[in-house]
């Protein structure tokens, strides 16, 4: 039984400065539109509160201007969930800026050090692949972190350091699907 969930996601194009428009996600954020989506998929709860508190999500941006940059939202530790993309923007470009809120930080971490902390942390990674095993046949530990990527998928240098460190490759079906609902299949199926 996982006791703990977390999210890695990979945005390769997503800003790493708050200087885009919360109006234009999808256009001047580099995607940050799929990038809210997954931080809503991977915390808004049906619990009374509002948020999967065993849950968190890592953002690794790697977009103009200055990549790379980490910003991590634990469930665990915030106020509320984002209900909505602006609202999940808005959050994200407080932490960009400094003034992160409550279970929200932003560092320069990259892609590698993000998924060595996890480890280190004791979590069994997971890379949500459509060549790896069957989900629904996988079994999981109880510190699960899930490594996916953005619409442009996870390049070689970030499979061979999922390699490295003996991430898993789990498959929820032979078609990519999008990031968000891989989060909410994932949450679905793994409660």
């Amino acid at each position: 039984m996982i006791l703990l969930r977390s999210f890695i996601l990979k945005a390769s194009e997503g800003r790493t400065a708050p200087d885009f428009s919360i109006k234009s996600l999808a256009g001047s954020g580099g995607r940050m539109d799929l990038v809210c989506r997954c931080i809503i998929a991977a915390l808004l709860s049906p619990e009374p509160d509002g948020i999967d508190r065993g849950c968190r999500i890592t953002v690794v941006l790697e977009g103009p201007p200055d990549p790379p940059l980490s910003v991590e939202f634990d469930g665990a530790g915030m106020d509320r969930a984002p209900e909505g993309e602006v609202e999940a923007a808005e959050m994200l470009v407080a932490a960009m800026a400094g003034r992160a809120p409550r279970g929200v930080s932003a560092t320069r971490e990259d892609f590698g050090q993000a998924v060595r902390r996890h480890s280190r942390e004791g979590f069994s990674l997971y890379y949500l692949h459509e060549d790896g095993e069957d989900f629904s046949e996988s079994e999981f530990g109880e510190k699960a972190a899930f490594v996916l990527g953005d619409q442009k998928g996870i390049d070689p240098k970030g499979e061979r350091c999922l390699d490295s460190m003996g991430a898993k490759r789990v498959s929820l079906g032979p078609h990519p699907y999008l990031a968000s609902h891989c989060i909410t299949i994932v949450r679905g199926m793994v409660p």
